[in-house]
């Protein structure tokens, strides 16, 4: 009757599901409480850990185990790193958020759309095919992927829902983890995301499965895991005018104001979709020595073997089909300024790669002299490329490109030990493409006890060049045609932390020299729209900065504790030696005000509010046609920043399981200030109700 009422109200299934399941869990509660009001002073009952009914002595409990441990695999060592799992309760509700876990994020105002960090040193370099790195909320490539190793069958469950049926957005994260015996598992994942979009024409889909299994003998192990991804994202080209969201007054002539969703946008039929199919296959022999013993008691002589092992020999095999098609059934004269193929063609973009990799490792403490771990490996990668090309008669093709490079490396490191680490990295393309690039790094880490609680000192240290990506060098399609010969980029980067958990505090000081930087950039000027609002136009291509930027950042982390009272913040100071071609803000801070507490000693609890605040300043903008953000053209600038953001939330955690309720952007048209634009022409996400729900089960 319950299920059939919320139905009705337009409720979906899952959600209707999950509210049934909280609703069936507060009715035992309350059923429970009323046969003895005494549980909650504690005089009969010590809150929920003794309100079950006493058990049977004759039925056998059976004990689960809730054991397990996730690890990655290195692609270039061939090794295994074990890493925590995610099941911290601590700010739980900031997981799905696509500006990220403290706000560092910019994007096009949707769940799963393009975002862009606001922090420098939080950027990670492009990869040849560029156009999924938007989307690095949501990817996850072979090397990124969590085997898990669960004594019992293992599944967990994330949910996620904001908003309404129609504009509102859903997130479901799944995985299923079994072991058929100490030695071999199997497992699958499932992500589903859906943005439906507040604003017009910003709908967002994407779906990725994935398989994995392994197998961990004494002497041979294998690790398997294959995925499919498919991303598909509305264009809506940006705002048609901004005063629709920071004076939406005068646009209503002062009669009425407008919702989101009647907000006009620049495009109308234009997608982004993004096919990935990755497969990682890797394979390690231990080379250990068995040595055997023997001992009598008595008249009885008994064998003991004893294995050492002092490395491993791995093989890595990747396979890779990354796939772009920007679709275009409409677009408005003086968007783009330039068509270079007919209106009809394919705008698609393809990579495929294969690359080997065989490593050989001396593993750390293996002997007396192993005061470290040894890694050196030896790297073959093909790749071929694909996009549309025309001949001297105007006919269009789809043009392959293809190169093979060849690289060596090594990696040292020690792990172990509860004071001092280190790590050294080295790789260098020895033959083939890009021939010359390298990358020399290195960091220590410093543990130590300061005023009775953990501290600790860190620094690093990098150098490299290297080409730059394909598509960076050279990318044909409809709106965007261009073909370069850049010089390497040089980057000489370093930095250092230091950890006080006495005082809760955390410095964190990076610095980079960038040489030969290269860079997207809009050619194209600015032209005024059938509403005479100016409105840049887009022409973009390829550009190499002929000198060295440098970029400072230095971040600090400061928690406050007063009894139940929490006060987290996250600060972030920079400054770029050249703010045209690196536009950053000067400040980026993320404030978390909140009381954490254990209710009736099972249920924790975190009840507070957050603001994110970032000062004013040319953010980079973002063209549909290449899927890529760029910097802005001078006749053009759009000034985005000193706005807050503000979210109420509670965060839960039961049991084991996790849930939240938050109130999005909560301060959305209550202040004066309502340029609340994170993106050049794309306003943040509107106020909004969001739930989540993270459940692990055992059997």
């Amino acid at each position: 009757m319950i299920a059939l009422s919320l139905k009705k109200a337009g409720i979906s299934g899952l959600a209707a599901a999950v509210i049934l399941l909280f609703s069936q869990i507060s009715v035992q509660a309350q059923s429970t409480l009323s046969q003895n009001q005494d549980g909650f002073n504690g005089e009969k009952m010590d809150g929920f850990m003794n309100m079950d009914p006493e058990k049977d002595s004759t039925v056998v409990e059976r004990t689960v185990s809730k054991d397990y441990y996730q690890w990655t695999i290195n692609t270039y060592t061939g090794l295994i790193e074990i890493i925590e799992p995610d099941t911290l309760h601590h700010s739980f509700h900031n997981v799905h958020l696509t500006e990220g876990m403290h706000g560092t994020y910019s994007h096009l105002g949707n769940m799963g759309a393009p975002r862009i960090s606001r922090l420098y040193f939080e950027r990670e370099q492009p990869q040849d095919f560029i156009f999924d790195a938007p989307y690095d909320f949501w990817i996850k490539n072979p090397d990124q992927f969590r085997f898990t190793d669960a004594k019992s069958p293992h599944v967990s469950i994330d949910y996620y829902k904001g908003g309404n049926r129609r504009t509102g957005e859903e997130h479901l994260k799944g995985y299923f983890a079994a072991n058929f015996n100490k030695k071999t598992g199997i497992g699958f994942d499932l992500d589903y995301l859906l943005g439906r979009g507040r604003f017009e024409n910003q709908s967002t889909s994407m779906f990725d499965a994935r398989v994995y299994t392994y197998y961990r003998g004494d002497i041979y192990q294998m690790y398997v895991t294959v995925n499919r991804d498919n991303m598909k994202v509305t264009e809506n080209g940006g705002i048609q005018d901004p005063r629709y969201v920071t004076n939406p007054e005068a646009m209503a002539e002062g009669r009425k104001s407008y919702s989101p969703e009647d907000i006009p946008f620049r495009l109308r039929y234009n997608w982004n979709n993004i096919k990935r199919n990755q497969a990682l296959f890797n394979q390690e022999l231990s080379i250990s020595v068995t040595t055997s013993h023997t001992d009598s008691i008595g008249d009885t002589v008994y064998t003991f073997t004893d294995k050492k092992e002092y490395g491993k020999l791995a093989h890595t095999l990747e396979i890779g089909n990354l796939n772009r098609r920007y679709i275009f059934y409409q677009t408005w004269p003086g968007f783009y300024t330039r068509s270079f193929l007919k209106n009809d063609s394919v705008d698609i973009m393809r990579n495929f790669y294969l690359t080997n990799t065989l490593s050989l490792s001396l593993l750390e403490g293996s002997t007396k002299w192993a005061f470290a771990g040894f890694s050196a490996f030896a790297r073959y990668e093909y790749k071929n490329y694909h996009m549309p090309d025309t001949l001297a008669t105007g006919s269009e093709y789809m043009r392959r490109y293809s190169e093979g490079k060849f690289t060596l490396g090594a990696h040292l490191e020690k792990s172990q030990g509860d004071n001092l680490t280190f790590s050294a990295d080295f790789e260098s393309i020895v033959l083939g493409a890009s021939l010359g690039d390298f990358r020399l790094s290195g960091q220590t880490d410093l543990k130590y006890r300061l005023l009775g609680k953990d501290a600790g000192l860190g620094a690093y240290a990098e150098i490299s060049a290297s080409d730059a990506p394909f598509y960076y060098a050279s990318q044909h399609s409809t709106f965007a045609w261009w073909d370069s010969d850049f010089k390497k980029e040089f980057r000489t980067r370093f930095g250092g932390y230091v950890d006080i958990g006495q005082t809760g505090t955390r410095l964190q000081l990076d610095v980079e020299n960038v040489a030969n930087y290269v860079y997207l950039k809009n050619d194209a000027g600015a032209y005024i729209n059938a509403d005479n609002v100016t409105q840049p136009s887009y022409s973009i291509s390829a550009a190499q900065h002929n000198g060295s930027i440098q970029i400072l950042s230095a971040s600090l982390q400061q928690n406050f504790i007063l009894g139940p009272l929490h006060w987290d913040n996250n600060i972030t100071y920079q400054l770029s030696g050249n703010k045209k071609i690196i536009p950053l803000p000067d400040l980026n801070v993320f404030s978390d005000l909140y009381l954490k507490f254990i209710y009736y000693k099972r249920l924790n609890l975190e009840i507070g509010a957050n603001a994110l605040y970032f000062t004013r300043y040319n953010a980079p903008g973002y063209c549909p046609a290449v899927g890529a953000f760029h910097i802005q053209n001078d006749g053009c600038i759009q000034e985005v920043g000193g706005y807050p953001l503000l979210t109420g939330y509670v965060n839960c955690s039961l049991r084991g399981v996790r849930f939240y309720i938050m109130y999005y952007h909560a301060n959305d048209g209550q202040m004066s200030n309502r340029d609340s634009f994170m993106l050049p022409g794309y306003p943040a996400i509107p106020g909004m109700v969001k739930f989540g729900l993270s459940w692990t089960f055992f059997d």
